[in-house]
Parts: structure tokens; sequence; C-alpha cells
């Protein structure tokens, strides 16, 4: 009885040399997996720690910045935020005379419309 699938040795050698060919690259495969998952993925997520660690360093220090920026700004000197008070207390007073001036003057009182 004859292994061989093929009458043609031409034929069987090439068949031998695939199925050599295919049991190589099944051992590669293998091999290469194994190599990402020991080495290659490990490095990348340090590589993908150190980024963020480093991301969240500079957040860290622009955070800080602002807030110290911020804080200067609102410990500004007393008379500015006194100053400030009056002037907006002024115009507050301002419109409020002159709208009740304005309205007495043009007779525009509700009690004296009739509209009771």
């Amino acid at each position: 009885m004859n292994t061989a699938p093929f009458q043609d040795p031409r034929a069987n050698d090439l068949l031998s040399r695939v199925s050599e060919d295919v049991s190589l690259l099944r051992q590669d495969i293998g091999h290469l997996f194994s190599h990402a998952a020991r080495h290659t993925l490990p490095a990348g997520a340090r590589e993908l720690a150190d980024s963020a660690r480093n991301r969240l360093a500079a957040g860290r220090v622009y955070s800080a910045e602002h807030l110290r920026a911020l804080r200067d700004q609102v410990n500004q000197p007393a008379t500015a935020w006194i100053g400030g008070a009056v002037v907006v207390g002024l115009i507050a007073a301002g419109i409020y005379w002159f709208c009740k001036d304005g309205c007495c003057a043009n007779g525009c009182d509700p009690d004296e419309d009739g509209d009771r």
C-alpha cells in the first residue's frame, strides 16, 4: 500500500515541503504570541502607565499654578473691594432715584390713574 496521495514524485515532494512550512508557521505563531505576552504587552503597558503618570503630574502643576493665580486675584487690597461696592451702590441709587423721579413727574402713579 502506497502512503503517498499522488503518483507524481514532484507533487509528493511539494506536498511534503508545504506540510513542513505549515508546521514551522504554527511554531512561529506560537513563539510570536508567547513573546508578545511576555515582553511586548508589558512594555506597552509600562509606557502607557508612564505617559498617564506624566500627564497627571503636568495637570497637577497646571492646576496648582492657576489656583495660585486665582488666590492672588482674590487677595487684592480691601480698598479695591470697598471702592467697587461703593460704585455699584451709587449706580443702583442713581437708577432708583431716576426711575422714582421720572415716574412721579409723568403722573404715572397707579393710584392717580383711576385704575383701582
